[in-house]
């Protein structure tokens, strides 16, 4: 399970009233972070599966149906933390079908080290 609310906040919102999203969603429950990277500007948060989630990979056909010849990831949604100076593109990416990281970029320098006790997240409308 994942156990950051800041991933799984992240995760559910970008997934939210998109295709396959009760799909998807229900990988949650057997995924969990490994590692964590931090960019200087950003943060990169791997995530690996138990074998259960398999059950709820996206098939080739989803995937070519919700990405087309894009790469298989979702960025809909932006971080914010006013207090740190932080407004943040945020990027879900898929291998296979699965979730596997989420991506979190500073667009207003740097990012901090330490976990965020506080954020608000906002759909990015295209």
């Amino acid at each position: 399970m994942i156990e950051s609310k800041l991933t799984l906040d992240i995760i559910t919102e970008t997934l939210k009233g998109g295709k396959f999203e009760e799909q998807i969603t229900r990988q949650l429950e057997h995924l969990e972070e490994v590692e964590y990277e931090h960019t200087g500007s950003g943060l990169l948060i791997f995530i690996e599966y138990r074998k259960a989630a398999k059950e709820f990979w996206l098939t080739d056909a989803q995937l070519h149906e919700l990405f087309g010849e894009s790469e298989p990831e979702l960025s809909n949604i932006e971080l914010f933390n006013e207090e740190l100076n932080i407004h943040a593109e945020t990027i879900v990416h898929f291998t296979n079908g699965m979730i596997d990281r989420v991506e979190i970029w500073n667009q207003s320098g740097d990012y901090p080290e330490d976990d965020l006790k506080t954020w608000r997240l906002a759909k990015i409308e295209h």
